[in-house]
C-alpha cells in the first residue's frame, strides 16, 4: 500500500463508529453511481456502433416490449 492509502486508513479507524458506517455507505453510493455511469457509457457506445443512438425513448421502449413479448412467448412454450 502507498503511504497515502496508509494514512487514510489510520484517519478512518480513528473515526467514531458511526462516521466509519456513513462513510462507507458513501463509498457504497459512489462506487454504484460509478458502476452505473460506466454502464451507461458503454450501452451508449453500443448504440453508437448500431446506428441507434439517436433513437427516440418510444422506439426503445418499443424495440424492449417487443423482446419482452418475444421472451414471454418463449416461455410459455417450455
Amino acid at each position: 500500500m502507498s503511504p497515502n492509502i496508509d494514512e487514510l486508513a489510520e484517519h478512518i479507524a480513528a473515526l467514531d463508529p458511526a462516521s466509519q458506517t456513513a462513510l462507507l455507505e458513501k463509498v457504497t453510493e459512489l462506487n454504484f453511481q460509478k458502476g452505473l455511469a460506466y454502464l451507461s457509457q458503454k450501452y451508449r457506445e453500443r448504440l453508437a456502433r448500431e446506428g441507434r443512438l439517436n433513437q427516440t425513448v418510444g422506439e426503445i421502449m418499443t424495440q424492449l416490449e417487443q423482446v419482452r413479448e418475444e421472451i414471454a412467448a418463449h416461455d410459455a412454450h417450455h
